[in-house]
């Protein structure tokens, strides 16, 4: 490789990690949104790599990684409402985090599509993408962590779990809002010490 054709490799190599960060990098928005922390999920008989999660329609402040536009409510031509799943804080105040180990599955609704229930609009289903490979936290399971084999929750990693919170408490400026009560109920005994950090 001539001086060149190096210059231009470290040219492309750095505008295609720029691309990369702002890609990686969570954006708040204030609009309608779908909120998964606490869904209970089905997974999907036509596509075994995702699941069906029962979430709730909210409107205000919430961090993902797509845009604003790109998270912006779109009416299908049935009038029937998409949305996208996104984070909020909003079910702090009512509602325990637990984790669950390793291997158990959980799914990752973070900028999800959703489709608003049309006799219902807080409530939509999201197609969320299903893992097993990682230790995760979710507020759904009512601190009962023998659901971890079988509830399919949606959920986060502590290490991204941080990052959408941090993000948002940037936005809001308001720490009460992002106090995270964790379970203590004798059930919770597989919790692992430092993973409910969203």
């Amino acid at each position: 490789m001539n001086h060149v054709q190096c210059k231009i490799f470290l040219i492309v190599s750095l505008l295609m990690s720029a691309s990369y960060a702002s890609q990686t990098k969570p954006i708040v928005c204030k609009q309608e949104y779908a909120l998964c922390t606490s869904a209970p999920c089905i997974p999907d008989p036509r596509h075994p790599n995702y699941a069906i999660c029962a979430c709730v329609v909210l409107n205000g402040n919430s961090v993902g990684y797509k845009d604003c536009k790109q998270r912006l409510p779109k009416q299908d031509p049935f009038n029937v409402k998409q949305v996208i799943s996104t984070f909020s804080f909003e079910q702090f105040k009512t509602k325990k985090s637990m984790t669950c180990a390793k291997g158990t599955p959980w799914t990752n609704c973070v900028d999800a599509p959703c489709t608003v229930d049309p006799m219902d609009p807080t409530k939509s289903i999201c197609s969320c993408k299903i893992s097993h490979d990682q230790a995760y936290f979710t507020f759904g399971g009512g601190c009962d962590t023998t659901t971890c084999t079988t509830g399919f929750w949606s959920g986060a990693t502590s290490s991204a779990g941080t990052l959408l919170r941090n993000a948002l408490l940037a936005v809001t400026q308001n720490p009460s809002k992002s106090v995270d009560n964790h379970c203590t109920s004798i059930n919770s005994k597989q919790s692992l010490k430092g993973d409910h950090s969203l």
